[in-house]
């Protein structure tokens, strides 16, 4: 069973509160270049299960925290989304990645198809295990965790997250992908440190992509 989607970037009072200077004073809220940031890999799914996985959409999870601050924080702080996913094939030592993909959307893009799961039916990956990740995205500001969902404006979050999926594809270069392999794209955050928090395997678990 997948753990449950729990991650919420204003759980903690101090982060509450610095987001509400941030909504005056965006650069508060933009993370420092040359600084490290993180890929948390949140939950693990079956592949096979991914029909089923929830949208996970940026613009919306963004939204939710500006207006959870805006009314004064009541209620439970909005959940994060989980806008960079994993697809790796094999178990323990031999378990690779395969795939990196963003979704950042409404709409769950696995319900209609994906390619590089139709990709998968080769042979050459007959009785592998295959899983699909779900992961977070932290950045750096002043020593602090900054949560992609909570950069400001929106358009700057957005396009981070397009420069940290290309970076990203662009140093493991994933069998299955076809964009950002060849030419190294622009990326101003330094290494990408990855903590496996999902307690299902060990998956890249402390590794530094850089």
């Amino acid at each position: 069973m997948p753990i449950e989607h729990t991650f919420r970037p204003l759980w903690n009072y101090p982060n509450q509160m610095y987001l509400k200077r941030g909504l005056k004073n965006v650069e508060l809220l933009q993370p420092t270049e040359g600084i490290g940031c993180f890929l948390a890999i949140q939950t693990a799914n079956e592949l096979y299960k991914s029909v089923d996985l929830k949208p996970q959409s940026l613009k919306e999870s963004w939204s939710d925290n500006v207006h959870y601050l805006e009314s004064n924080c009541i209620g439970d702080a909005p959940l994060a989304c989980y806008p960079i996913y994993l697809i790796t094939v094999g178990d323990d030592d031999d378990e690779k990645l395969v795939y990196v993909g963003k979704t950042s959307s409404s709409n769950s893009r696995f319900k209609s198809g994906h390619k590089a799961i139709s990709l998968l039916h080769h042979p050459k990956y007959d009785g592998l295990s295959k899983r699909l990740y779900q992961c977070s995205v932290i950045f750096i500001k002043d020593g602090k965790h900054l949560p992609i969902e909570l950069i400001q404006p929106y358009e700057l979050s957005a396009e981070i997250l397009s420069s940290f999926e290309a970076n990203l594809i662009y140093i493991t270069q994933p069998e299955l992908n076809v964009q950002y392999r060849k030419e190294e794209p622009e990326f101003l955050y330094s290494q990408i440190h990855v903590q496996n928090i999902c307690n299902e395997t060990d998956f890249w678990q402390d590794e530094f992509i850089v």
